[in-house]
């Protein structure tokens, strides 16, 4: 016997938990409701800032820029509590395949840049499903 055909014997006995199937299916929910009611921004994350002897200063990076697809949502006033959540905030919704960006990554919508405040991520058994984004201009 071949050593592909014992992998995949290997692979048909493998059974896949009950759970598995429907949070693939979430995750594709998601990302299709994001990519065709949303938009697609920039994302950019500046990476490997160093310390320059010489200046005394830190030195920026590489940039790093990709595209993300979003659906833009404004902050309820209950929700807006003047402290975490700041009048002018937004809620931006990424679904779980997308990379998650980073507090302090900026996103580029239009002429408008806002900041990363804070990351959640709704992922039952750990896989990401959406993440929300709190951002700031």
């Amino acid at each position: 016997m071949s050593i592909i055909a014992v992998a995949l014997r290997g692979l048909a006995e493998i059974n896949p938990p009950p759970w598995l199937p429907v949070t693939l299916r979430m995750q594709t929910t998601a990302l299709r409701l994001i990519t065709t009611t949303g938009c697609s921004v920039d994302c950019t994350r500046i990476t490997g800032q160093n310390y320059d002897p010489a200046t005394g200063d830190l030195v920026s990076g590489l940039t790093a820029t990709w595209p993300v697809p979003v659906l833009q949502q404004e902050y309820t006033t209950r929700e807006i509590d003047g402290e975490l959540i700041q009048r002018g905030d937004a809620k931006f919704l990424l679904p779980g395949v997308a990379p998650a960006p980073l507090v302090d990554d900026r996103l580029t919508v239009g002429a408008v840049t806002w900041t990363v405040v804070g990351v959640q991520t709704v992922q039952p058994a750990g896989i990401p499903i959406i993440h929300t984004l709190q951002v700031r201009r």
